[in-house]
C-alpha cells in the first residue's frame, strides 16, 4: 500500500520546468520497441536524459512489467505536463510535451490512444508466443508453407522446359527459319522465359515468407509491411534505373565507338601484313603487337570517356575500389612494366623476329613469336622455353640468323690434329667434308682456320655458311659426321681426347668397319 501511494505520488507530483530540458542540445529521436513492435517515439529529453537512454530504459520497465505474468492491462494516468503508461498498475514509461509530434499537431489525447493501442497489441503478441501448442502448430504451417513452395518451383521449372522444347519443336518443324535465325530466336526465348521464371519465383517466394512470417506472434509486423517494403524496393530499383539509364547509354555509345576503332585498327593491321599498306615504322614483324598496343590505349581511352558515366561513379566507395586497385596495379606490376618495355623494344628494335635461331645464356632455339612480357624459343629437343624479356635484354644473346657478310648465317666445327699431319691434307679433308653435306652453301666457299697450336696438336675450326639457320643443329651433326668419315678414310687421327705418347697404330676407323651392327648401309 506504502509502495502504491509513492509510485501515485511520484507520477502526479508536478514536473519541474526544467524537465524537459528545452534547451539541451537536439538529439535523434529514439523508438521505445517491444516485442519486435514499435510503440512509441521519443523526442525530447527528461531531466537530462537523452531519448535514446529513456527509450532503452522504458523497453527494459515494459519486459520487466510482462514478464511478471499478469494480465497486461495497460493504463495511462495524464497529468499536467506528462502523459504517463502503466502495465497492470506498473509505471513503465511517460510521455512529455517534447515527444509530441508537432509537425503532424499531435496532442496527448491522439498519443493515448494510439500508444496504448499498440502497446496491448504488443503484450498480447507476447502472450500468445508462450504458447507451446500454438507455436508448434505454427512450425508446422511454416515447415508445410516452404515445402509447397519448393512443389511450386520444381513443377514451374518442369513447365518451363516443357514449354522451350515444345516451342522448339514447332519453329522446327515448318523449317521456316535457318539455323542461325533459329538459334537467335531459340536464346531470345530463353532469357524472356528465364526472365519470366524468376519473376514468377520472387511473388511466390514474397508470398510464403508473408504467410510464414504471419504465423508467428513476433514476425507478424514483418508479415504486414513485407508486400510494402518489396514494393519500395522495386520503385527505387526502377527510379534508380531511370536515373542511370541516360548515362548507360552514353557508356553504350562510348563502347560501341571503341569497337568499332577495334576492328578498324584489326583491318589496318591485316592490310599491312598482306602488303597492302604502308605505315612509316610499322612491318609486318611488328605490326600485330602495335595493333595490340593501339587496341590497349583505345579501351583505355574509352574506359576514361566512360568512367563519369557509370552508376555510383561519384560515390565514395566507387572511389575508394578505384585507388585500391590502382594501388594494387602500382605495387604488383612494377616487373611487369619492365618485362613490357623489354617486348617494346625487341620488337620495335627488331632485335628479334620470329624464325631466327638464337642462344641466349644456355638457351639455344627458333624464335616462334615475341611477346609483350616474353619470349619463345624451340629448342632443338622440341621443347618451348619462355625467357622473359628482361633477361633477353640483359644477357648476351647470338643471332644466328643475321649474318654480317652474306646472306646465309655461319656454322663452325673444330678438330684437333697431330703435328704429324700434314696441315694441307687436313684442310682438304675438312673441304671434302663440308662437299659431302647437302644443307650447307656453295657461295661462299667454306674454309679452314688453325686457330691454335697446343703443345701436343693443331685446332683447326672449319667454318661453313648454312642455307636454312632453323635446321642448324641437324646440319651440324651432319657435319661432324662427314669429317669423322673423311679422316678414317685417309687414316688421320683426331687427338681427342687428349693423349701424351704416341700410339703403337694410328687411332683410325677402317672403312671396312663403319657399318658394323646395328649400324645400317647407306
Amino acid at each position: 500500500m506504502i509502495r502504491a501511494l509513492l509510485l501515485l505520488a511520484t507520477i502526479l507530483a508536478p514536473v519541474p520546468a526544467f524537465a524537459a530540458d528545452t534547451g539541451a542540445a537536439a538529439a535523434p529521436p529514439a523508438v521505445v520497441r517491444f516485442f519486435n513492435r514499435d510503440i512509441v517515439t521519443l523526442r525530447g529529453h527528461y531531466f537530462g536524459v537523452p531519448p535514446a537512454e529513456r527509450a532503452a530504459q522504458s523497453a527494459q520497465r515494459i519486459r520487466e512489467a510482462v514478464a511478471k505474468g499478469g494480465p497486461g492491462a495497460v493504463g495511462t494516468i495524464r497529468t499536467a505536463e506528462s502523459l504517463n503508461f502503466t502495465i497492470d498498475g506498473v509505471y513503465v514509461f511517460r510521455m512529455v510535451e517534447a515527444d509530441l509530434d508537432v509537425e503532424d499537431g499531435q496532442r496527448y489525447e491522439e498519443a493515448q490512444a494510439v500508444v496504448s493501442r499498440r502497446l496491448q497489441e504488443a503484450i498480447a503478441a507476447a502472450h500468445a508466443s508462450m504458447g507451446g501448442r500454438e507455436l508448434a502448430r505454427s512450425l508446422g504451417l511454416g515447415v508445410a508453407a516452404l515445402l509447397a513452395f519448393g512443389v511450386a518451383v520444381w513443377l514451374l521449372r518442369r513447365g518451363r522446359a516443357w514449354l522451350r522444347g515444345w516451342l522448339m519443336v514447332r519453329l522446327t518443324a515448318g523449317r521456316r527459319l535457318g539455323e542461325r535465325e533459329l538459334t537467335m530466336v531459340a536464346r531470345a526465348l530463353h532469357g524472356l522465359g528465364h526472365l519470366v521464371f524468376l519473376l514468377i519465383v520472387a511473388i511466390l517466394a514474397e508470398e510464403s515468407l508473408r504467410f510464414v512470417f504471419g504465423l508467428f506472434p513476433y514476425t507478424r509486423p514483418w508479415s504486414r509491411h513485407l508486400t510494402g517494403y518489396m514494393m519500395a524496393v522495386a520503385a527505387q530499383v526502377g527510379a534508380a534505373a531511370l536515373d542511370a539509364a541516360p548515362g548507360l547509354l552514353m557508356v553504350a555509345i562510348i563502347v560501341g565507338l571503341a569497337r568499332v576503332g577495334g576492328k578498324m585498327l584489326a583491318t589496318v593491321a591485316l592490310g599491312v601484313e598482306a602488303g597492302r599498306y604502308r605505315l612509316p615504322g610499322i612491318d609486318r614483324d611488328t605490326v600485330q603487337l602495335g595493333r595490340r598496343l593501339a587496341t590497349v590505349a583505345l579501351w583505355l581511352f574509352a574506359l576514361a570517356m566512360a568512367y563519369p558515366y557509370l552508376p555510383g561513379s561519384s560515390s565514395e566507395a566507387f572511389k575508394g575500389v578505384s585507388v585500391l586497385v590502382g594501388l594494387m596495379l602500382s605495387l604488383g606490376a612494377s616487373g611487369l612494366v619492365g618485362q613490357a618495355a623489354g617486348g617494346l623494344i625487341l620488337t620495335f628494335g627488331h632485335v628479334l623476329r620470329p624464325g631466327e635461331w638464337v642462344r641466349v645464356a644456355d638457351v639455344e632455339g627458333a624464335v616462334t613469336s615475341v611477346g609483350m612480357f616474353a619470349t619463345r624459343l624451340r629448342t632443338p629437343t622440341d621443347e618451348e622455353v619462355n625467357v622473359p624479356n628482361s633477361i633477353l635484354l640483359g644477357a648476351v644473346m647470338k643471332n644466328f640468323s643475321r649474318p654480317a657478310a652474306a646472306e646465309s648465317s655461319l656454322l663452325e666445327t673444330s678438330v684437333t690434329i697431330g703435328y704429324n699431319a700434314p696441315w694441307r691434307q687436313v684442310h682438304g679433308m675438312l673441304l671434302d667434308a663440308a662437299a659431302r653435306t647437302p644443307e650447307l652453301e656453295r657461295t661462299p666457299a667454306p674454309h679452314v682456320l688453325q686457330v691454335a697450336l697446343s703443345d701436343f696438336y693443331v685446332q683447326y675450326s672449319l667454318r661453313v655458311r648454312l642455307r636454312d639457320p632453323r635446321r642448324r643443329p641437324q646440319a651440324l651433326s651432319a657435319l661432324n659426321a662427314n669429317v669423322q668419315d673423311v679422316f678414317n678414310e685417309y687414316g688421320v687421327q683426331i687427338m681427342s681426347p687428349h693423349y701424351v705418347l704416341d700410339p703403337a697404330a694410328p687411332v683410325v676407323v677402317p672403312k671396312s668397319r663403319w657399318f658394323e651392327p646395328p649400324a645400317a648401309a647407306r
